[in-house]
């Protein structure tokens, strides 16, 4: 179990939890950035549907994309 992750949606700016695979997905897209970076927001925006994009689109893309493995020992 993760902690919830909360961050201000762009129209009212209240306080809204992000679902899990998203917050999953921004961390794993966007290694090398702060949560609180407007980069990894952005990501956590576009795929709540705040872009204009339909969830479902971006919900497609997350189950979509493979993160590369790297491997431990070769």
């Amino acid at each position: 179990m993760t902690v919830p992750y909360y961050v201000e949606e762009p129209i009212t700016w209240k306080q809204i939890q992000v679902p899990y695979e998203i917050v999953h997905y921004c961390d794993a897209f966007n290694p090398l950035v702060d949560r609180e970076d407007l980069q990894y927001i952005d990501c956590v925006w576009m795929h709540m549907g705040y872009y204009g994009v339909p969830t479902h689109v971006m919900k497609a893309v997350r189950e979509e994309w493979n993160p590369n493995i790297i491997p431990v020992f070769e």
